[in-house]
């Protein structure tokens, strides 16, 4: 299968260089990315499993607090006073969980942002929409890459939901999850059913194994290096300026597997995919 990638004409450089951008979620156009609703911190089941086998040590460094007063009241009534809270514990976490998970939210955005990046791609190399939205109005170029080269195929173990490709699944609901189930696939690969002309596949990769790092605000930029043989198909934009399609030819000759095309309008709205000898 191949996979696409839109880009600006400023982004030649991916060709000449052979690096790509995994990006950060919050340096995304969908503000809801990697970003499901967080329904509750824990499940009720959790929260009793989590009270059951810490209890013991909750009462003993809550009676670290008490300083001077265990000299006066005997440490085993307070042992025995504090042991009565037990059971509205779990009744308590879900009172204060609200402004727990406010506080969390950003702390999770952050982590995320520094250390995840994403390659989106497209089952599609002929939306009008995606050369208006992610090519600058048709002046760009596309990227076809071939999804069965190893440069998809950087997964570790079969639990690893890094470095291989996943479908990203459309929705008319935002997920909801617990924060005790991070590794959900919803977190990575769930969007708004309103992206889903995109037809999106991505990959994950954690950002401290990027090749390359430019430091920029409000997230660095890292680049990823793949081989000249994982690019199969190059696209120029049907806007694109002389200039750009005279690189773009230079530059294709040195990707062995490619082949080149322009684009041009049909007789409707439909967009033709012209091969260039």
């Amino acid at each position: 299968m191949i996979l696409y990638k839109y880009l600006y004409p400023a982004r030649a450089d991916i060709l000449k260089h052979r690096t790509i951008r995994f990006t950060q979620p919050g340096d995304f156009n969908d503000p809801f990315e990697f970003r499901p609703k967080i329904r509750e911190v824990a499940s009720d089941v959790e929260v009793q499993k989590y009270v059951e086998e810490h209890f013991e040590q909750l009462v003993e460094e809550e009676l670290t607090k008490y300083g001077a007063l265990v000299q006066f009241l005997p440490l085993a009534d307070l042992r025995g006073l504090l042991t009565k809270q037990k059971a509205i514990l779990p009744t308590l976490f879900r009172l204060l969980e609200p402004a727990a998970i406010q506080k969390l939210s950003p702390m999770i955005d952050g982590f995320l942002n520094q250390n995840i990046g994403l390659l989106c791609l497209s089952e599609v190399r002929d939306s009008i929409l995606m050369w208006g939205h992610y090519t600058d109005n048709h002046q760009g170029f596309v990227v076809g890459f071939d999804s069965d080269h190893p440069f998809f195929s950087k997964r570790r173990s079969d639990k690893d939901e890094f470095g291989f490709l996943r479908r990203v699944e459309y929705s008319s609901r935002r997920p909801q999850v617990t924060l005790t189930d991070t590794s959900s696939p919803v977190w990575f690969s769930t969007k708004s059913e309103q992206w889903s002309y995109e037809k999106e596949w991505r990959i994950l990769r954690v950002l401290s194994e990027a090749d390359h790092r430019i430091d920029r605000s409000p997230f660095p930029i890292c680049l990823f290096e793949f081989a000249p043989d994982a690019v199969v198909e190059i696209i120029v934009g049907m806007r694109s300026p002389p200039s750009l399609v005279t690189e773009i030819r230079s530059l294709a000759a040195t990707f062995p597997k490619a082949q080149l095309f322009t684009v041009s309008e049909d007789s409707g709205y439909g967009l033709l995919i012209n091969r260039i000898d």
